[in-house]
């Protein structure tokens, strides 16, 4: 526990700059969600797990940690497997995260503010790579990853009473980004390999 602050300010950096790269290569289109794993920053999840190896060196499990402010918040990290990294850093109401891991060499990471929002990470595979950046309130998150060597983000912040459902395989061609999706109010998003639907909330 001791060096439970050294790793969080590992991770907080981690975080800022992969949420820089990912986020920072404008709107994506639906029909050019998908991006290939040829070439660029995007093609090689071990290139974006290497700042984050120090937290999964050890070879007989995992690193998980929690940082939570305000009132009323809930968080939960199963890992099944080895050299996996499990980071939640929540604020603000009443938000709920639950992050599950099964198999090895991977990395969930989740930043969450606002309130009232609810976020699910699943990872079923190894060497796969998901950050979730959310704000706003009244949320719902899902991002499921199943395959090997799969990475992305979803960018869901500043959004009012929407819900996204993310499901990345290795048909997914490597790198999902729908950097385009913050700001939604009142939507259904849905993310599937090759494919993403915008619709109504009713």
């Amino acid at each position: 526990m001791s060096n439970l602050p050294a790793i969080l300010r590992r991770s907080a950096a981690t975080l800022l700059v992969t949420a820089s790269l990912c986020l920072g290569l404008g709107t994506a289109s639906a029909e050019n969600l998908m991006t290939g794993t040829g070439g660029g920053i995007l093609g090689d999840v071990p290139s974006l797990m290497a700042p984050l190896s120090p937290l999964v060196s050890n070879p007989g499990g995992g690193t998980s940690a929690i940082a939570q402010s305000g009132t009323g918040n809930f968080a939960d990290s199963a890992m099944n497997g080895s050299g996996n990294l499990s980071l939640i850093s929540q604020s603000g109401d009443n938000n709920r995260a639950v992050q599950s891991i099964e198999g090895v060499n991977s990395t969930l990471l989740l930043s969450q503010g606002g309130s009232n929002n609810s976020v699910l990470q699943v990872i079923r595979g190894d060497n796969n790579f998901q950050l979730v950046a959310v704000s706003g309130n009244n949320n719902d998150i899902a991002y499921l990853q199943a395959g090997n060597n799969l990475g992305g983000a979803l960018d869901v912040r500043n959004s009012q009473n929407s819900s996204v459902l993310a499901v990345q395989t290795n048909q997914s061609a490597g790198f999902m980004m729908p950097s385009g999706i913050s700001g939604l109010n009142n939507q259904v998003v849905v993310v599937v390999p090759g494919r993403m639907y915008v619709l109504p909330k009713k």
